[in-house]
């Protein structure tokens, strides 16, 4: 048997409950802030009543779908899951709905994903690069379409809000924790600097040699691209140098690990000939040998941040710019050479 559908409204609730219908749908919708005790007698109305509010109305009353678009560039990335973890643990707990784009790293793909998902009416959009252009994002943004950067720091986009680590300062606290352990030659394998998370880390790590005194021709820099692939390749770049270095610092956990699996199969011994620093903290970080010592980054927290950033500003409050705290996790892939 088919149930019917429920006949009470919203009227309904609010006379049972006691108050007036604007109060119910800001109670149902949490689109405003009310009081405990009248959230307890709505709630209890509509349980009473078996209400059911109907969220295809809801989404004509409002234009909205209750959903937002988070565009990743790496789903293989282990950065990433725990991200969009953060970021649905959030959104679903306020009574929205996720929708998770992987581009590969590609522009066009980004620019895909980006129409579709405004096909679908979605709310607003989460970002965690910005290959589709500052000139679609500021369009975006001027359409009145809610946006939040995850990860990154917009250079030349106002108006933007952002979720991101001090990445100058994580590259300071690995090129100060490298020196102290007294090595003097040193790699740095960079993200892609076209990214300010890239040139932002690549920044600090230099910036805190120098102020050592550590001359130019002792800090290499090779190009990175974020993926363990390309920490694997960097490590054959690493190879070839001559002098080899003492100390590498990675701008994310993925490439470490990726140069662990080449020097592991060369035979080299990690600390004994490189120490090793990453940056992100994954969750397998801890896990590969030797366990690798990184720049730590709240990365669930970030994504959630940036969720509850992204819904207020779809709910019409003012979104905040947030900067977080880096912080140094030591483990096994460092030692002191003094």
């Amino acid at each position: 048997m088919i149930a019917k559908k429920s006949k009470v409204s919203i009227i309904d609730v609010a006379q049972k409950a006691g108050v007036s219908p604007a109060t119910v749908s800001r109670v149902l919708n949490k689109t405003a802030r009310v009081s405990p005790e009248l959230t307890k007698k709505v709630l209890s109305a509509v349980n009473e009543l078996n209400y059911v509010p109907d969220p295809f109305a809801h989404g004509l009353k409002t234009k909205r779908t209750k959903s937002i678009g988070l565009i990743i560039s790496d789903i293989t990335n282990p950065f990433f899951p725990e991200l969009a973890r953060g970021v649905e643990d959030y959104v679903s707990s306020v009574g929205y709905s996720l929708i998770l784009c992987n581009t590969d790293a590609k522009v066009e793909n980004e620019k895909r994903y980006v129409e579709l998902l405004l096909n679908k009416r979605i709310d607003g959009l989460m970002f965690t690069s910005l290959r589709v252009g500052e000139d679609v994002i500021k369009s975006l943004l001027s359409d009145g379409v809610p946006c939040v950067l995850v990860g990154r720091k917009p250079e030349n986009i106002e108006g933007l809000i952002y979720v991101v680590t001090d990445n100058y300062k994580g590259g300071c606290i690995a090129g100060e924790y490298l020196f102290k352990l007294g090595h003097k030659r040193f790699v740095h394998v960079s993200g892609p600097l076209d990214n300010s998370a890239g040139r932002e880390r690549l920044a600090g790590f230099i910036d805190a040699l120098k102020k050592h005194k550590v001359k130019g021709k002792n800090i290499k820099v090779i190009e990175g691209d974020f993926t363990m692939e390309g920490g694997y390749r960097s490590a054959r770049e690493i190879l070839r140098l001559n002098p080899l270095p003492t100390a590498i610092f990675f701008a994310n956990d993925a490439m470490a690990i990726g140069a662990l699996q080449r020097f592991w199969e060369e035979k080299i011994s990690i600390p004994d000939v490189f120490s090793i620093v990453g940056f992100d903290n994954i969750k397998v970080s801890s896990l590969v040998s030797p366990p690798l010592t990184t720049i730590s980054q709240e990365i669930y927290k970030i994504g959630q941040l940036s969720a509850r950033e992204l819904i207020k500003i779809i709910e019409g409050e003012k979104g905040e710019p947030i900067v977080l705290e880096p912080k140094l996790i030591e483990r096994r892939s460092c030692r002191c050479i003094k």
